[in-house]
């Protein structure tokens, strides 16, 4: 899956996620060509992460493209929009987009439909980190466990 989607505000559990995705992808001997890690807040980084996720990886392995506090999928402007929707089918099979952000995509805009398209057809995979609300005594044992089962803790 070329394209994935990371949202949430349990940033250790995106962070877990996000790693371990770049550790079993990229071969470490050439890991400081193959990943890529950029910040959506500026929107000159967030054009560069679209037209480097164009690119296949150099060496053996797969090629990552991390975009931090992305926003293709939240408040995404108009030019920025369009260079989505034209790479999003052409990224090579070994590159990865991973477009991590702390919000819900909103799913009025045009590239929430588009990356909702790829999810149905098993072209994108989107991945939710949610705390629990602090009154939901409930939901904080199951996080607590769940985070406990993941770190291999008992």
């Amino acid at each position: 899956m070329p394209i994935q989607l990371i949202w949430g505000d349990d940033f250790a559990a995106s962070e877990r996620e996000i790693e371990s995705f770049i550790n079993t992808t990229i071969d470490p001997s050439w890991e400081s060509m193959n990943v890529t890690r950029l910040d959506g807040a500026d929107i000159s980084q967030a054009k560069a992460a679209l037209e480097q996720a164009r690119t296949p990886p150099f060496g053996s392995g797969g090629r990552v493209v991390l975009l931090k506090r992305s926003p293709i999928c939240n408040n995404c402007p108009i030019e920025l929009n369009q260079t989505f929707e034209d790479i999003a089918d052409i990224i090579p099979s070994e590159t990865y987009l991973i477009l991590n952000n702390r919000s819900k995509p909103d799913k009025r805009l045009k590239t929430t439909k588009k990356l909702q398209g790829l999810i149905k057809t098993n072209k994108a995979i989107e991945k939710s980190f949610i705390l629990p609300s602090i009154w939901d005594g409930n939901g904080q044992k199951e996080f607590i466990l769940r985070t406990a089962k993941n770190l291999k803790i008992n």
